[in-house]
């Protein structure tokens, strides 16, 4: 039987339990009296016109076309092709995860490659959007608004941790597309294990085209 090495265990868990606190700080606000309101079901249509209006709680409006991820409602992994994915230097198979807080996911696991990264993708129609988002700001501790190929984004965690991000772009004014990621530490870590969000929002550009229909 093979070993698994402990860094192996500590890694998971810290990465299962990352995703764990994100989703159950947004799931646990969106029960309180005082959380926006309740959030849109997913559009359904193809990439539409942009949007013009006024957000309630201050989230930039989305100035780019609307894109459909319903066509990836049961596989996040074909978020990035297999050529996106070497464009990233990304050299394993993503798997599903189908039990996580926010629903189905991909997950990378690549720390013992020269990525050295973890990460997940996953389509986040339970919330109701970037502006509701917005709505909640006040449970995160880390809050960096960012823009990626033009759409509205957010770095946010309610516990920021070393080597790890989970940034947030609106894809239409009800669907998130996220990514979450935690970069190797140690003798081995990441060169950029100290500023890890970049990296996800090159993983969210290459998604981005994705959906558009680009790749």
């Amino acid at each position: 039987m093979s070993t698994v090495h402990p860094w192996h265990w500590s890694k998971h868990l810290r990465h299962a339990a990352m995703m764990a606190v994100v989703a159950t700080a947004l799931i646990t606000s969106a029960c309180t009296g005082s959380s926006p309101p309740t959030p849109h079901p997913a559009a359904k249509s193809e990439a539409t016109t942009t949007s013009s209006r006024t957000n309630k709680y201050g989230a930039p409006p989305l100035t780019q076309p609307e894109l459909n991820t319903a066509p990836f409602a049961d596989n996040r992994c074909a978020l990035l092709s297999p050529a996106q994915l070497a464009h990233l230097g990304i050299t394993v198979t993503g798997q599903s995860e189908p039990d996580t807080p926010l629903g189905l996911a991909c997950r990378w696991i690549a720390t013992d490659t020269p990525a050295r990264i973890d990460f997940s993708l996953d389509i986040n129609t339970q919330l109701g959007g970037l502006d509701q988002l917005y709505g909640r700001k006040n449970i995160f501790k880390q809050w960096e608004p960012v823009e990626i190929s033009g759409y509205p984004a957010v770095n946010a965690a309610d516990i920021p941790l070393p080597g790890q991000c989970r940034t947030n772009v609106a894809v239409s004014n009800t669907v998130l597309v996220a990514v979450t990621l935690q970069l190797k530490s140690g003798a081995d870590q990441a060169a950029d294990y100290h500023d890890p969000c970049p990296r996800g929002a090159r993983i969210l550009d290459q998604v981005l085209i994705t959906l558009k229909g680009d790749r």
